[in-house]
This record gives C-alpha cells, structure tokens and sequence, in this order.
C-alpha cells in the first residue's frame, strides 16, 4: 500500500531543506539591498506620494538636515465615503526629514502643483550608512 493510500503526506518532511535554502537566500538579499541603499546609493530624490500643491518649503539648496527637520508641506484633498457619499476637504501634510543630509537642489516652488510620483521636490545626499 502506498503512502497516499495510507494517508501520509511526507511533502513538508523532503521540502525542508528547500524552505531553509530559500529563506537564507531571501535573508541574504535582504542584507544586500539594505547595504546598498545605505552606502552605495549617492542621492535621494523626493517625490510626492499622491497629487496636491505645495503649501512651504523649508530648505534650501547645500542647506544639512538632520532626521525629523521639516522639508515641505503641501496640500492635497482627503476623500472619504460617510454615509454613503464621497466627501472631499483639504488637508495638509508635513514631510520630515527621515534621515540626515545635505540638500543639492530643490526643484520646486511654492504653490507648484504636485503630480503622485511625477513631480522632484528635493534631491538629497543622505549620511553614508542610514537609510534614507
């Protein structure tokens, strides 16, 4: 009688060895993308994560920020369904530094629109070894 027959599964106790392989493979990518963004990658480029307009810019170009320092704000409109219907109302966001740099160029303006993904805000050298 077979082990199908008999209502065996050996399926997790041969792909054991393969689930372990893939994990140290996927562990050892990992390490690699972080080590690269954090030393190898020589500039950020800071684009918006969905449309709206610039309300202020707080740096300048060759101006050093440390993580948490303010370097925008801008305006979008917040839409949510409530009781069925689709309400829009305008908020602003601020956008913090996450790491420290230097800023090389600002891009924009104040009152700029900002397309989702199109538009450069800032393009920043982070400190070698964070993650910006």
């Amino acid at each position: 009688m077979s082990d199908k027959a008999k209502g065996k599964m050996t399926v997790f106790k041969t792909d054991r060895h393969e689930d372990a392989a893939a994990m140290v493979f996927v562990s050892l990518v990992v390490i690699f993308v972080l080590t690269y963004m954090a030393y190898v990658v020589p500039t950020i480029t800071i684009k918006p994560n969905q449309d709206g307009k610039l309300v202020s810019i707080a740096v300048q170009t060759d101006q050093e920020v440390k993580k948490g320092d303010l370097l925008y704000t801008f305006e979008y409109k917040d839409k949510k369904f409530v009781n069925g219907q689709l309400e829009e109302k305008l908020a602003t966001k601020e956008v913090k530094a996450s790491t420290n740099g230097k800023v090389l160029s600002v891009g924009v303006k104040e009152g700029d629109a900002l397309k989702k993904g199109k538009t450069d805000i800032l393009v920043m050298d982070h400190e070698k070894g964070t993650l910006p």
